[in-house]
């Protein structure tokens, strides 16, 4: 493997207009081994608010007599020359960095794009709930390096469980992300290649199978749809129950996580559908909008 560099920002809010970087650690790797590490604390030239001292524990005290931003880039370019750069919600970091002309063609790669598509039954997919997971140490959460550190040993267990994938699934994930701008696409590829020489067996069918997907469409017709005029309407609290402590989430997977804000707008999405209403939600990554309204679909 190449050598790679894992990285995280702390800022002083979440828009790379208006906010300023605090922190910047990285790790430089090749598979496990651990080449280097670079960390900087900055002096961001305003106040860090106190949310983000809560949040960090990174104070004006700590980053009074540090360098500033221009100061501190040039060591930090160079430490990551070309390499790929990792993340855990990779893009958030770069568009701070990129602000500044640094880093605008290294390959990229996201962790957190990883987990979604290799541990497809996790119930968050935070660092932290992703690291515990994965049994990838995390000393000290919303620390610039602690946070790279972690984040390369996440990328390095994904890393195995993709190697370890069926090779014709690999190559079916390969193939999709091609014509994507997917920050994942880069681990595919790469596994894809030292793989490549395997081969794929291709998958024996039935004729009965291929006849139920090709065959000729019966002659007979079938009696038309007919718009449901007094529709069964839902139940938001019974709707709700699958995800709520005890039920058939929190029995099937084994690190469910109930989250409030997702079974509220399970409820919400339940109404509309037995209301005939329509309904705009914003929710935070992490709440898990996706079951909150795929089961009520799902139900209705």
């Amino acid at each position: 493997m190449t050598t790679l560099v894992a990285l995280d920002l702390e800022t002083t809010g979440l828009n790379p207009k208006q906010d300023a970087i605090i922190e910047i650690g990285a790790v430089r790797f090749n598979e496990r081994r651990i080449e280097d590490e670079f960390k900087a604390l900055i002096n961001p030239g305003r106040n860090i608010p106190n949310f983000i001292t809560g949040l960090t524990g990174i104070t004006n005290e700590m980053v009074r007599g540090a360098p500033n931003i221009h100061d501190v880039l040039g060591d930090f370019e160079a430490f990551v020359g070309d390499a790929p750069v990792i993340g855990h919600n990779v893009r958030f970091d770069l568009g701070f960095l990129q602000r500044y002309k640094i880093l605008q063609y290294n390959d990229v790669i996201d962790t957190y794009e990883m987990a979604a598509v290799l541990l497809p039954s996790a119930s968050r997919y935070k660092l932290g709930a992703i690291s515990q997971l994965l049994g990838v140490p995390l000393r000290d959460a919303h620390r610039a390096l602690d946070d790279a550190r972690a984040t390369q040993g996440v990328f390095a267990r994904l890393y195995e469980v993709a190697e370890n994938l069926p090779l014709d699934l690999l190559a079916e994930i390969t193939r999709l992300s091609e014509p994507l701008d997917w920050d994942a696409g880069w681990v595919f590829q790469q596994i894809m290649r030292a793989r490549a020489k395997e081969g794929i067996t291709a998958k024996e069918t039935s004729g009965e199978s291929r006849a139920a997907l090709f065959g000729l469409r019966s002659k007979e017709k079938s009696a038309p749809l007919q718009a449901v005029t007094d529709p069964i309407k839902l139940d938001p609290e019974e709707a709700s129950s699958a995800l709520e402590h005890g039920g058939a989430f929190s029995q099937y997977f084994e690190n469910y996580e109930y989250r409030n804000e997702q079974v509220e707008m399970l409820q919400v999405v339940a109404d509309a559908l037995s209301s005939g209403r329509h309904v705009m939600v914003e929710a935070g990554t992490g709440v898990g909008k996706s079951f909150a309204y795929l089961v009520p679909a799902a139900l209705w």
